[in-house]
């Protein structure tokens, strides 16, 4: 009698399927790294960013058997070694990035030779740092409530610092002047170095800083603190209350470093990495860079948790960026 061969489910051809991948992804982390690893940094050599790659390559070289060479790449906010990353082709690169070139940086520069949405693979969020909104000690405010009714009494009579156009210190102040009404100049600077100088001289009155740059100035008297941007008190500055605490909700946010790999990059390999990060970021100080000294705090996250929180910068700085009409060639 003729065996009648059983109907193939599509829940069978599923399980198949995801078998399938599940053990090419095996194959692909136990097949790498194959070579030395590339291990781009968009900052130049020292402390800090550096410092944490530096000392991260050291224990993916010590676990994983192969060299990690740290190549430093600063330049264009990050974008050049995003770029960098973005285009490499030997499956052995990555690269230790801030957010901006990952998220909104084609919305901003539509010239730019690659596309944060489809460029690249998420690998860990390593560290995020609120930032603080500091005033010259001249500004007529000391708190987040009497700020915004000096702004809302004087509009257009202040202006405000950012690192850049199209930064998160542009970009978050302009969210906020939208959100509350208020009206206050854009005053755009090359870093923290050179608007720090014309705040602290009061050429201009206002601006969001990086803890790290500002904490000096304000426990000397020459910047005032009125509030941070996180979702909790920094501990360097526990007296300044959080954006929430002052009255606007929903509305933290960060700066933040994090490690990309190029889209092709297996998701086993990247989870491996992720993996290795945080061991190294528990163990190691050094693989810390110093950072939670300035009020940064350390994560070392796996690949899903980087790629949710570079979703959500794409949309929330995106937004603003089509409202202003925002372009950024230089």
């Amino acid at each position: 009698m003729p065996i009648t061969p059983a109907p193939v489910t599509r829940r069978a051809l599923l399980g198949a399927g995801l078998g399938a991948l599940a053990l090419r992804d095996a194959a692909a982390q136990a097949a790498w790294p194959s070579r030395p690893i590339r291990f781009i940094v968009m900052t130049p050599p020292g402390p800090g960013s550096d410092q944490m790659a530096r000392a991260l390559a050291g224990h993916y070289q010590t676990t994983l058997g192969q060299p990690v060479v740290v190549e430093n790449r600063p330049g264009a906010g990050g974008a050049i070694t995003a770029q960098a990353v973005a285009t490499a082709t030997d499956g052995h690169t990555i690269g230790l990035v801030f957010g901006g070139p990952t998220t909104t940086a084609r919305m901003l520069n539509p010239g730019l030779p690659y596309d944060p949405a489809t460029a690249f693979s998420s690998v860990s969020l390593l560290t995020r740092s609120p930032f603080v909104l500091t005033v010259h000690p001249s500004f007529p405010a000391k708190t987040w409530a009497e700020f915004v009714a000096v702004l809302r009494a004087n509009p257009g009579k202040y202006r405000y610092a950012s690192i850049g156009p199209g930064t998160t210190t542009h970009l978050a102040m302009e969210e906020t002047k939208q959100r509350l009404g208020l009206d206050i100049e854009h005053v755009p600077y090359r870093g923290f170095a050179p608007a720090t100088l014309d705040l602290l001289a009061g050429r201009v009155e206002v601006m969001f800083h990086s803890p790290f740059s500002a904490l000096q100035h304000i426990r000397a008297g020459a910047l005032t603190a009125l509030v941070q941007t996180g979702d909790r008190r920094v501990a360097q500055m526990p007296d300044v209350p959080t954006l929430a605490e002052a009255g606007l909700p929903d509305s933290a946010f960060f700066g933040w470093t994090g490690i990309i790999a190029p889209a092709s990059f297996p998701p086993a390999v990247a989870e491996r990495l992720a993996a290795l990060t945080r061991e190294a970021m528990a163990k190691d100080p050094a693989a810390r860079g110093g950072m939670e000294e300035t009020g940064a705090e350390i994560v070392g996250s796996a690949p899903a948790e980087l790629a949710a929180l570079q979703q959500r910068e794409t949309t929330r700085w995106g937004a603003v960026i089509t409202r202003l009409g925002l372009t950024v060639t230089d």
